[in-house]
């Protein structure tokens, strides 16, 4: 009976599927007299980018998916209150989507009818009426039908507690999952869809193939070439520079407070203070310090560098960079070397090891992973650096601490180029990937070759 529900839920859900391909909204806006109108599939909104309750479309499907996924795994349960979820949404778009009078996808189509007939409307006299179509409520049918189709049983105190049991840990998560699909994978996948497109952040997009990648990596009179290139390779040296000292300080910290006794957790909070500050806290103290004028470095220090100019700017962020992330990291080797076994040690001083040696053979063999982990982690913060050089230099001296994020924030809000801009973006996230693998690979061999040294 159970097989038979399961398998009734997950066809009405590919029906769903079905039906909310043929769904959408008819749109009617007058205007003296003259009507336009058109209709507006729900695979359109899902693309258009230009309206906030599209946002719950991708969450439906990925609900969908985990739905079906789950009844496939013989968990109707589950895939139940992922239905449920869907069932909710997909009315609560329905109702937003067809109240916004003004919304600017369909203002362009019906825009362009009214152009057509010679007539100018501005966007402030359109009051645009949208009514879901037959499909759209064929499509809540479905989805309300394979809800109720699994709905759980509740009798018994058997069933109840199989019930909580499976679905009491996605309660749990569900949190979590909700913001993780509409703050991190929905934007990803409009962020890879959008660097196909020649989009303005006001019309729809208009899908453009590989265009905006062989502008920015292959044209070379393009600005937007040159832009990819100085950014990229400023914010490279930027890690390089500063990852380094991202990891020795806070390393050497943890070291060094490992045998202090007493005060050890008052000297962790110091150092863990600065990581608490946001970045234009951190970055407004630090340029007071290094003012060329009433600057603490110049009265106090007699420093008569310009911290402003490079190549100062690159020492000047290295500072601010290693003191404020140093707490995190150092609270991570804390931890890894509160683990080591103090045998170990004992035995190494037995057979008569001194300080080098119980460091090279016993402390960076049980620290291989958390020195991965945030040599990792560092590397990829680092690739994605804009608060520091934004804040303390911007472009001047004609740009020569601009980073990518820098251009790319620039080209997407400003001159409103999103598809440049999402490019960029994608070559960025490649290179991380691609460094991060690599780092990943090579430290990974090392920490073997560092265990078989110790046995």
């Amino acid at each position: 009976m159970k097989i038979k529900r399961g398998l009734l839920a997950a066809v009405l859900l590919l029906a769903f599927a079905v039906s909310f391909f043929f769904s959408g909204v008819d749109a009617v806006v007058t205007h003296k007299g003259t009507v336009a109108e058109t209709f507006v599939p729900h695979y359109l909104t899902l693309y258009s980018l230009s309206s906030a309750p599209s946002l719950l479309l991708a969450l439906i499907i990925a609900l969908f998916i985990f739905a079906l996924l789950s009844l496939f795994h013989g968990q109707p349960n589950v895939s139940f209150l992922f239905m449920a979820i869907m069932t909710v949404l997909y009315i609560v778009f329905l109702i937003t989507y067809c109240a916004e009078t003004r919304n600017n996808s369909v203002y362009n189509i019906l825009n362009e009818q009214f152009l057509a007939e010679g007539i100018k409307v501005k966007k402030r006299d359109f009051n645009i009426t949208m009514t879901p179509n037959w499909w759209c409520w064929l499509t809540a049918a479905l989805i309300l039908a394979s809800t109720l189709t699994i709905f759980p049983d509740f009798r018994t105190p058997v069933t109840r507690y199989r019930l909580k049991r499976q679905v009491e840990p996605y309660i749990f998560i569900a949190p979590h999952v909700l913001l993780f699909v509409v703050f991190s994978m929905v934007p990803i996948i409009y962020g890879i869809y959008a660097a196909f497109t020649t989009w303005d952040l006001y019309n729809d997009p208009v899908f453009a193939g590989l265009r905006n990648f062989r502008t920015i990596l292959f044209d070379s009179e393009n600005t937007y070439f040159g832009q990819l290139r100085k950014g990229l390779w400023n914010t490279i040296k930027f890690m390089l520079y500063v990852t380094p000292f991202c990891i020795a300080v806070p390393f050497s910290i943890a070291l060094a407070t490992r045998s202090i006794t007493r005060g050890s957790k008052v000297l962790q909070a110091v150092y863990y203070l600065p990581s608490l500050l946001s970045t234009t806290t951190v970055m407004l103290a630090w340029k007071y310090f290094f003012n060329n004028t009433y600057g603490m470095a110049v009265n106090l220090f007699g420093s008569t560098w310009n911290w402003f100019a490079p190549p100062y700017t690159w020492v000047m962020m290295i500072i601010i960079t290693a003191w404020w992330g140093t707490g995190g990291t150092m609270v991570i080797y804390q931890s890894a070397l509160a683990s080591v076994p103090d045998d170990q040690y004992e035995a190494a001083a037995i057979d008569g090891a001194g300080a080098f040696g119980k460091f090279r053979y016993i402390t960076l063999p049980n620290m291989s992973y958390p020195l991965m982990y945030t040599c990792v982690t560092t590397v990829i913060a680092q690739l994605n650096v804009y608060g520091q050089p934004n804040l303390l230099t911007g472009y001047n001296y004609n740009g020569a601490n601009a980073v990518l994020l820098m251009y790319i924030r620039d080209t997407a809000f400003t001159q409103n180029i999103a598809g440049i801009a999402s490019a960029m973006s994608m070559v960025l996230g490649a290179v991380i990937m691609a460094i991060s693998f690599v780092q990943i690979r090579l430290m990974r061999g090392d920490s073997e070759r560092a265990k078989r040294a110790s046995r």
